[in-house]
């Protein structure tokens, strides 16, 4: 079995054409839950109050990206709230002392 992942709709690419689009099934995927990707990243990394930072994480990347600058790099999505949810975790571990919505709130002033 073979698996072709699209998106045409992305600048530069073009459409599968059809002799070969029709050798593969189409697969239909939907947008991930954030919060819920949220909220476990944050519990994984050790985070008791996980559910109300991941909402808060989730509030702030939509804002984010629905009012900041739409220019090309500056990146809202799961990728970079990902990787600042994983240095949240290590700054928690390093500094087990301070509350955790301001290990948040620092790591993202960093």
């Amino acid at each position: 079995p073979g698996f072709i992942t699209m998106n045409p709709g992305y600048a530069g690419r073009t459409e599968l054409p059809d002799n070969l689009k029709a050798l593969f099934r189409p697969v239909t995927m939907v947008v991930p839950d954030l919060a819920k990707i949220a909220e476990n990243m944050l519990f994984s990394e050790g985070f008791d109050d996980s559910k109300s930072l991941a909402k808060k994480m989730v509030v702030l990347y939509k804002l984010s990206k629905e009012q900041l600058s739409k220019q090309f790099h500056y990146d809202f999505g799961l990728r970079s709230m990902k990787t600042v949810l994983v240095m949240a975790g290590e700054l928690k571990r390093q500094f087990s002392d301070i509350p955790e919505d301001l290990v948040l709130m620092r790591i993202l002033r960093d």
